[in-house]
């Protein structure tokens, strides 16, 4: 008896177990009945609901993004049944994108469609609609940087890409080229919050402080003998450019300064995580002791500018890169990962007019923190 009792329960145990492996492959799936928006333009596109989320196909999103800062690149592997995504590389599409047709929702079936994005292999919920992948709107924006939000008066679905450059001109109408420009990222994480916040700290200290000296020097040279004019206007310009590699915003705001027939040059870089919003120095991304990381530079420093040795004044530029505070070097990290340190035109080299871009190649890095 105890045997037949035993035997019962597996065999309900294990029809149960069926009924839940069968209920998870079938999902509810629908064409969605939302409209959409990338950038504030309305789109249409071929995208699916399945349990109240939306599913697009990644090459429609990647055409949508092309032109905007979230662009990427899309390629398959037929071998491997690979997908492989790389951030910041503009799309070029194959014909097969933004194309609507016959609703497909009744052939939804979960997939196991592998996905690599940056040379990482990332685990996203898929679903196949006759012969295609559909991955979740939400999850694709974490993963390729770009902002999902939702209009619910209009039932309408937001897609921006990650970030725009905000220009401020600052000229007055003065002789004189005076602007600062700043990235500003789209989202509501608190990381982006605290990455706009420093932006707009960096912006607001510009335009108090700096520009109004900048006028009051354009105004009292107006009559001189290096009186700028409309055709060669004096110049403070402040251009701001953003790399993103992962989970790590890049970004550079490079100044160009001309007046009274004095010029300078330069740039100042500031690094992030994107999902904490902390401030990351170059000891933060290199797992190596700081003397290490300036004797990297000092080698990569003379392999990249042979003669450089020779330059200087008062020191030469590698002692100057050896007795410089780590936090006090500028870097970026490009898409591809490849970290460049950057020194402006006297940083390192009095007397030796000129910037050094300096790439830092096979060296150890820390997970993000």
């Amino acid at each position: 008896m105890k045997t037949k009792l035993l035997t019962l329960c597996l065999a309900l145990t294990l029809g149960l177990s069926l009924l839940v492996v069968s209920a998870q492959a079938a999902p509810v799936a629908m064409a969605s009945r939302q409209g959409f928006r990338v950038d504030g333009k309305a789109v249409t596109a071929e995208v699916y609901n399945v349990d109240g989320s939306n599913y697009f196909k990644l090459r429609d999103i990647a055409m949508l993004l092309k032109d905007t800062p979230s662009c990427f690149s899309v390629n398959y592997d037929e071998a491997t049944r690979t997908i492989s995504v790389a951030t910041g590389v503009t799309y070029l599409p194959d014909n097969s994108e933004l194309k609507t047709g016959r609703d497909k929702s009744a052939s939804c079936t979960p997939s196991n469609q592998s996905l690599m994005i940056d040379g990482r292999n990332v685990k996203l919920q898929a679903y196949n609609f006759g012969g295609n992948n559909f991955f979740r709107l939400r999850d694709l924006g974490e993963e390729l940087s770009f902002y999902v939000g939702y209009d619910q008066e209009h039932n309408l679905a937001l897609l921006d890409s990650a970030y725009y450059i905000r220009h401020t001109d600052l000229s007055e109408g003065l002789p004189v080229q005076l602007y600062y420009e700043v990235p500003v990222f789209k989202g509501e994480s608190e990381g982006l919050r605290k990455i706009n916040r420093a932006f707009d700290e960096l912006e607001q200290n510009f335009i108090s402080k700096k520009a109004p000296d900048v006028r009051a020097m354009t105004r009292e040279s107006m009559n001189g003998g290096y009186a700028p004019t409309k055709e060669e206007p004096y110049m403070d310009r402040n251009d701001a450019r953003v790399w993103q590699h992962g989970d790590l915003v890049s970004t550079s705001i490079s100044y160009d300064w001309y007046m009274g027939g004095v010029a300078d040059y330069g740039s100042s870089c500031y690094n992030f995580n994107a999902k904490t919003g902390k401030q990351l120095f170059l000891n933060d991304i290199l797992d190596m002791p700081e003397s290490k990381i300036k004797e990297a530079i000092v080698s990569a420093l003379v392999a990249n500018y042979p003669g450089v040795e020779e330059t200087g004044v008062m020191e030469t530029p590698m002692d100057a890169i050896r007795a410089m505070n780590i936090r006090d070097i500028d870097f970026i990290v490009k898409e591809d990962g490849t970290i460049e340190v950057i020194f402006d035109k006297y940083e390192i080299a009095a007397g030796y007019a000129g910037m050094f871009a300096i790439p830092l190649k096979d060296l150890p890095t820390k997970p993000l923190n």
